[in-house]
């Protein structure tokens, strides 16, 4: 078993221990036959649309990689671009702070023969999207629905002030990167030193050589932004379909358990939770979102918070999850038979250039219709 397939294994055990005392922290205080007696009574077909919400979630990001890749001239199908996305949640979903998403995303856009820096550019683009496209959400909802915005931040605003700071620091940085890879380049390389002298980096050499190389594609992007800025326009509009039908998510729940929330309100509240809980390094952020979900709605729904909670975690999290690692199974298994029949074309393709050598030096004397025949036959097979 390798270093990196045991850490991710840690990572989904710690998630249940999360869960475990997320879930025993949140009863601790609630009769838990009331608790599970508002779930059972929660509007089943409703708590379906939810799901199907989630699932147009992680299918949008599909969307948008495809639409990039058109863009690039790259031919790659949909259903690979669907099986590409639901790689990128379920190991952004088990590794802290979502790191662990882009990478694997990257590796199997190359397993299906996008070149590696195209990838690292189809996902530099899609996370600067995404990232951007929250802070201009919270932006307008600060606009629209103030009240709202500002009740959720009071009830949470330490973690809201460092979310903020931290997303901000990674859009400004993500910016260096498009547009000034020289001053990232200087950035990075102090960071890792550093991390290096106080022992958090193990290996710096080796993290410098990953991080230029990812800066690299960053400033591929810069080029392609720049030359096609009405494509980065659609991108942001499918980001900003993508977020709503995740953030909708709580309002369906909300409304399977019989309670008549306000759509705007329940997404500025599923704002400031996204800026308060992304960034900590916890994978799936678990324990900290639930925590959260409960002082934001604790108040409005002091009955049903906690059913809420239950609900609304298990279908945008655990769902998500189960149903993006089943994706990212068949990912892989499409990966392996494209590895297999790569092999079997190279194999086919040395026998054959085996055999003309042969014909080459002991028939072709003799000449003959029928060998020439069979020779483009065989070529014609292995290509």
């Amino acid at each position: 078993m390798s270093k990196k397939t045991l850490k991710y294994i840690l990572n989904i055990v710690l998630i249940f221990a999360l869960a475990g005392g997320t879930l025993f922290f949140l009863l601790r205080d609630s009769e838990i036959k009331v608790v599970f007696s508002k779930i059972g009574e929660a509007n089943i077909y409703l708590l379906i649309l939810g799901a199907v919400f989630v699932v147009g979630f992680v299918c949008t990001e599909s969307v948008i990689i495809r639409y990039i890749l058109f863009n690039l001239k790259q031919g790659i199908s949909m259903f690979k671009c669907v099986l590409v996305s639901h790689v990128g949640f379920f190991f952004c979903g088990i590794t802290p702070g979502a790191s662990g998403g882009q990478p694997m995303q990257v590796f199997y856009l190359a397993k299906y023969g996008v070149d590696p820096l195209m990838g690292t550019l189809v996902i530099a683009v899609v996370t600067i999207c995404y990232k951007v496209t929250l802070v201009l959400l919270t932006i307008v909802f600060l606009v629209i629905r103030p009240s709202a915005v500002f009740e959720a931040i009071g009830s949470v605003p330490i973690l809201f002030v460092v979310g903020v700071i931290i997303i901000l620091s990674l859009i400004v940085f993500l910016g260096l990167c498009v547009y000034k890879t020289s001053i990232a380049f200087f950035i990075i390389s102090k960071v890792i030193s550093f991390g290096g002298k106080i022992k958090l980096i193990k290996n710096p050499d080796r993290t410098l050589s990953k991080a230029i190389h990812s800066i690299r594609g960053y400033e591929k992007a810069s080029r392609f932004v720049k030359k096609h800025p009405g494509m980065i326009g659609g991108c942001m509009l499918l980001t900003l379909v993508q977020r709503l039908l995740y953030f909708s998510v709580t309002f369906i729940v909300l409304s399977a358990l019989h309670l008549d929330p306000n759509w705007l309100d329940v997404v500025a509240y599923q704002l400031v939770l996204a800026l308060a809980v992304d960034a900590l390094p916890l994978p799936g952020a678990s324990g900290a979102n639930e925590t959260v979900f409960q002082l934001l709605y604790g108040a409005l729904y002091a009955d049903v918070a906690v059913s809420a909670v239950i609900l609304n975690r298990g279908i945008t999290y655990y769902f998500m999850m189960l149903f993006t690692m089943t994706l990212s199974i068949v990912a892989h298994v499409v990966s392996l038979r494209i590895e297999k029949k790569d092999i079997s074309k190279e194999a086919h393709a040395k026998k054959v250039h085996v055999f003309t050598r042969y014909v080459k030096d002991h028939v072709v004397k003799d000449g003959g219709d029928d060998t020439e025949s069979y020779i483009t036959k065989e070529r014609s097979e292995a290509e």
